[in-house]
């Protein structure tokens, strides 16, 4: 189970060499995944100056009509560090886990189309924390939010809202240190907030990546000197 926490895109500068006011490239930046960014083009590439020189071994990305994702790394110098070709792009959420590069300053990230406009809602770059793998039962479902509104004689009126998923899983025989790490990410980020998530990152026909948001408490059960968390409860986030 990996998370991508401490996103490196929200705080760098970005730029592209097919600007669009009305779909701007800042928009990879909004906690919204689907206030996208749009090249009247089918393909533009987005440079991102980060905050502070880092440390990279994950992209993940979202919300896009795009054939093919080239991400290139550079040092300061610049000098190129790492090329990550996604050439067929999960649909929806999509992730890349690759060994760490560090004295990471900016990213170009190529994005292509099979037809104008190619878009992209969501990037997120950085260094995962992975916590222990959950138990391969887990419960999954959706949300619907629509509103449905009927009269005493049956008449009935829906106004279509698409679903969101949601994934509760269970996390067992956890050490102390484990259940403490967990519980300062939980602590300094608390419910509500959108990260990238891939529980099951070696099997996305099982469970894909998602963009979603912890929407229970972190709580633990003791059991001998290990714990238990019963329910960690994801629920995609747009």
């Amino acid at each position: 189970m990996r998370f991508l926490i401490d996103d490196l895109i929200k705080a760098a500068a970005l730029s592209t060499d097919v600007a669009n006011s009305n779909y701007p490239v800042e928009s990879l930046q909004h906690p919204f995944l689907r206030k996208r960014y749009q090249a009247d083009a089918t393909t533009a590439t987005v440079t991102a100056t980060l905050a502070a020189v880092s440390t990279v071994d994950c992209f993940f990305y979202g919300y896009h009509n795009c054939t093919e994702i080239v991400v290139r790394l550079y040092s300061s110098a610049p000098a190129l560090l790492k090329t990550v070709t996604v050439s067929a792009p999960e649909a929806g959420v999509g992730s890349e886990f690759f060994t760490e590069e560090t004295g990471v300053a900016s990213v170009e990230i190529d994005i292509t189309a099979a037809a104008e406009p190619v878009y992209l809602g969501g990037v997120g770059l950085g260094t995962y924390y992975e916590a222990p793998r959950p138990a391969a039962d887990f419960e999954e479902g959706l949300i619907d939010n629509s509103v449905v509104v009927s009269s005493p004689a049956g008449q009935t009126h829906g106004l279509y809202v698409e679903p969101l998923q949601r994934r509760r899983y269970t996390i067992s025989n956890m050490t102390r240190t484990v259940r403490a790490e967990i519980a300062a990410l939980m602590k300094a980020k608390g419910i509500g907030v959108p990260m990238w998530i891939d529980v099951f990152y070696s099997d996305h026909d099982y469970d894909p990546p998602m963009y979603g948001k912890i929407i229970t408490p972190w709580s633990t059960v003791k059991s001998g000197r290990r714990f238990d968390a019963q329910t960690l409860e994801i629920q995609e986030a747009r």
